[in-house]
């Protein structure tokens, strides 16, 4: 696996602000909730949100993490996109294999949101 590079993640508070307070793209699976607005960088950036209420060990967050960094960086988006994603409380119960999938169906819909908008 290699890094994600820093130019690719939302990092400052006012960068999740921005797509929490107004997001123009909302889609969700029953482990997942992705939020988007057009990116004002030339590539799509992540932000992701694994809530320690939602996922008590800090091993199961940060293997959701991993996979998600992952699936954004070998997955590339149409349009440059700020993405937040959230993970819910039954993501936790979901295998590699199925977190993929389950991130594979989030990803579909948000580019043929995109385009549409």
């Amino acid at each position: 696996m290699r890094e994600l590079p820093v130019s690719t993640r939302l990092s400052e508070p006012q960068q999740f602000a921005g797509v929490f307070d107004a997001p123009q793209i909302r889609i969700s699976t029953r482990s997942f909730l992705v939020l988007a607005i057009p990116s004002p960088a030339p590539q799509s950036r992540i932000g992701i949100v694994v809530a320690k209420k939602n996922i008590r060990k800090a091993n199961r967050r940060n293997r959701l993490k991993r996979i998600i960094r992952e699936h954004f960086r070998l997955s590339p988006l149409c349009t440059a996109l700020d993405l937040v994603v959230l993970a819910r409380r039954s993501a936790d119960e979901l295998s590699n294999p199925m977190v993929w999938r389950d991130l594979e169906k989030l990803w579909r819909a948000v580019n043929q949101e995109a385009i549409a908008s």
